[in-house]
This record gives structure tokens, C-alpha cells and sequence, in this order.
């Protein structure tokens, strides 16, 4: 069999175990090995791949800033980062049209400079939005998209732990990155921001002004509140901007930060500072078993040469850059209807990426494309990890008992649409993403 065959097949194999519930991770290692004994012959040489990937894989000193990043956050959530950032938003913007919904997004935008997961902030955020919003006689469809679709700021704001899994499986690196996320996820904010005015002004019924007016004086003893975040937040930025620290430096700079918020808020106990460090192991060595995976497999697929193939015709093909980029942007958007977002990449970037490069598309500006892209897939159905986690926690809450899934993914239209607006401003204007790694790092 030709070895582009085989590649193709080991595809189509992988598919196959994914719909038949097999685990991403194991599904790709498994291909991967079963691909290389039989194209080679040799079960030695598969079995020390198997043996070597992953150590080679997992143990690189630049990837610790993953499990960094995830502590950080556990221990802002702990830290009641989260209702800080509410209040002083709300007191801030409350007097807007939408002011409560506005708030919430900015809020998930403060708060997910703390913890780089979209999951993470929808589910805190449904506890602590949805009764005020509720209370307020927000519409419920309304209240629920705004609490779903302000959740993808958390995966574009850095830190990102997309962003650092996105760097470790194209060998790009890790800090511009983070930094190409701050534009992205500002824009982002901005546009819902905008869409809620408007929203709010064309019907009043769904998002009613509030009728309090709040005193300069408690506006700022409100940013007190969140001087913590702050704090972090530009620390950690500014950090990485000045050259001052790399990114791992970073992650450990935050962690610590945020563990000494959480110890002087005195929100973080015993108990819960085992369970944060507990779930922290766990979703880091998750999130590498999947990485392990796509290495193995992604070894195959050069052994087979189809990445290069496939480069190579494409960019023989004539096809207008752009074009080849809004494709794959489409293929993501489809993906996303069924995979998580880890998973769609560990798939498809060992093909993809090298394609990018071929065509010279600038692949900092196609990575924030793309993670754009994954986080409106966060917003379909049938997946739509946000819209299922809003309504898993808006059940366990009096005001959320009457939301259904349908309410939600409703509710989230409005912002599907101002996705797809932000997206198109970020194709169509580079700047918004590579503007500040090229100040900062000349690239």
C-alpha cells in the first residue's frame, strides 16, 4: 500500500475510535503504534517510540508552566477573585444599557487573565451573574448566552492553557503567544460590550437599566477590591512584555501570587488547597496524555508523508492564501461540533500547520484565528461545552431551575453572531493579533 495511504488510513482509523467513545489520547497513541509496526515491519521500532515519546514529550522545562497556569487559577477561584471582579464592574457599568450583562463580561474578562479556562469561568459565573441578573428581571435567554459566550474571553486573555497547548504541538513559542491573546480577547470583549448596548436599547424588556446611581467614592473603594487581580494580571504581562521572565517564570510568579491572594482573603483552607493542587495534577496529566498521543501519531503521519504531500499540493494548487485559511477556519468551526477543544488540535495541527507555513500566512496571526474559532465551537451544539456547563450549574441554583438548553443556545445567538463579527475583524486586520509580539519580541 502507498505510505500517503496509509496516513489516510490511520485517519479514518482514528475517526472511527472516536466515535465508537474511545478516549482521544489512547485512540491516537493506538493508531500511531498500530500504523508504524505495520508500515515497517518492526515491532521493535514502534516499541521504542512507545517507550521514548513520552519522556521526550512531557519532559521539557518550558511546558511547566501548564500545570502553573491551572494552579494559578484553582487558587484565584478559591481566592473570590471572581465576586470582586463582579462587584466592581457592576459598579462601574451598572447604570449602561445591559449594564449587568456588560459587567459580566468584563468581569470574565478580569477573572480570566486569572484562570485561561472558558469551562472554569461559565460555571463561576453562572453562580454569581445569573441570580443578580435574575433578581434585576433580566430575560433568562439573554442572561444564560451572555454567562456562555463571556466565558471564551478565558481561553483568549492570557494565561491561556489553549494557547500553551497550541505551542507545544506546533514548537512555537509559548510567550507570543500569550501576548497575541491580549488584542484578540480585548476586541472580543469590546464587540459584546457594544452588541449588549445595542441589544439592550432595541429591547429594554430583556436587559432593564438599573435605577441606582453609585457614588464616585464606593466606585473606587469597589477597584479595592480587585487590586489583587490587577496586580497579577499586569505583573505577569508586563513581565513577559519587559523580558523580565519567561513564560514558565510567569506561570510561577502568578501561581504564587495568586496562592498568597487566595491565603489573605482567607478563602483558601487545608482541605482545598490539597483538592486545587489534586485537580491540577489531574487536568495537567490529561491534557499530556493527549499530547503523548498526537506525538505518536503525528511520527507516523511524517513516516507516511502525507503532511508533506498535502503541503505540497495545496500550495501547488494556486489557491488563494485566505481562501485555504477561511477552509480550514470552517473545518474548525465543524470540528468544534464534536470535539473538545484540545482534541481538535492534537488532531489536525500536525497536518495543518505546516501547510501555514508553506503558504507564508503568518502562524502567530492563524493561531489566534483559530483559537477564535475553537471558542465559537465552545457556543454550538451538539457539544457546546459552555452551554452545558451554565445549564449544569444554573440547575443547581433556585434562579436557574427554569433555564433549559434550549434557552441558552437561543440566548447565545446574539454573541454567536458578534463572534463571527470579531473573527472576521481579526482576518481581515492582522494588527489585532501580531501588533504586540512584534513591538515585543521584533516577529
Amino acid at each position: 500500500m502507498d505510505a500517503v495511504m496509509w496516513g489516510a488510513g490511520g485517519f479514518l482509523a482514528v475517526l472511527t475510535l472516536l466515535a465508537l467513545g474511545i478516549h482521544v489520547g489512547l485512540a491516537l497513541a493506538v493508531v500511531g503504534f498500530v500504523g508504524l509496526v505495520s508500515m515497517t515491519g518492526s515491532l521493535n521500532l514502534a516499541l521504542g517510540l512507545l517507550t521514548t515519546t513520552p519522556y521526550s514529550t512531557t519532559a521539557v522545562f518550558a511546558f511547566t508552566v501548564l500545570p502553573l497556569f491551572i494552579m494559578m487559577g484553582l487558587f484565584a477561584t478559591h481566592a473570590g477573585l471572581s465576586t470582586k471582579a463582579f462587584d466592581a464592574a457592576y459598579k462601574w457599568m451598572g447604570r449602561l444599557p445591559g449594564g449587568l450583562a456588560i459587567a459580566t463580561t468584563w468581569a470574565n474578562a478580569l477573572f480570566g487573565a486569572c484562570t485561561g479556562s472558558s469551562v472554569v469561568a461559565c460555571a463561576v459565573f453562572t453562580r454569581i451573574s445569573l441570580p443578580a441578573m435574575r433578581q434585576r428581571h433580566y430575560d433568562k435567554r439573554f442572561t444564560c448566552g451572555t454567562i456562555a459566550a463571556a466565558g471564551m474571553l478565558g481561553m483568549l486573555i492570557p494565561p491561556s492553557a489553549l494557547m500553551v497547548v497550541y505551542g507545544i504541538i506546533t514548537e512555537q513559542s509559548i510567550g507570543i503567544l500569550l501576548i497575541a491573546g491580549i488584542g484578540p480577547g480585548l476586541l472580543l470583549a469590546v464587540v459584546f460590550s457594544l452588541g449588549i448596548i445595542v441589544t439592550s436599547l432595541r429591547y429594554p424588556h430583556i436587559a432593564p437599566r438599573a435605577e441606582i446611581v453609585t457614588p464616585w467614592s464606593e466606585k473606587v473603594r469597589a477597584l479595592t477590591g480587585v487590586w489583587g487581580i490587577i496586580a497579577l494580571v499586569v505583573g505577569i504581562i508586563a513581565g513577559m512584555y519587559l523580558g523580565l521572565f519567561t513564560p514558565t517564570e510567569a506561570g510561577a510568579a502568578g501561581a504564587l501570587g495568586a496562592l498568597i491572594l487566595a491565603l489573605l482573603s482567607r478563602g483558601l483552607s487545608w482541605t482545598s488547597f490539597v483538592a486545587a493542587l489534586n485537580e491540577a495534577a489531574q487536568t495537567t496529566a490529561l491534557i499530556f496524555f493527549i499530547l503523548i498521543g498526537a506525538m505518536i501519531f503525528a511520527r507516523f503521519l511524517v513516516l507516511t508523508g502525507l503532511p508533506s504531500q498535502f503541503s505540497t499540493a495545496v500550495t501547488q494548487a494556486g489557491i488563494p492564501a485566505m481562501a485555504v485559511v477561511i477552509a480550514f477556519l470552517i473545518m474548525y468551526l465543524f470540528l468544534g461540533m464534536f470535539q473538545d477543544s484540545i482534541s481538535m488540535m492534537s488532531i489536525t495541527l500536525p497536518i495543518v500547520h505546516p501547510i501555514i507555513v508553506d503558504l507564508g500566512i503568518d502562524p502567530v496571526h492563524f493561531a489566534m484565528l483559530v483559537i477564535m474559532t475553537i471558542e465559537i465551537g465552545l457556543l454550538t451544539p451538539p457539544v457546546g461545552l459552555n452551554v452545558y456547563t451554565v445549564r449544569s450549574v444554573a440547575s443547581q441554583i433556585p434562579e436557574g431551575s427554569d433555564v433549559s438548553l434550549d434557552d441558552i443556545f437561543w440566548g447565545i445567538l446574539p454573541f454567536f453572531i458578534l463572534a463571527f463579527i470579531t473573527l472576521a475583524i481579526m482576518i481581515l486586520v492582522p494588527s489585532v493579533s501580531t501588533f504586540l509580539p512584534q513591538t515585543m519580541f521584533g516577529k
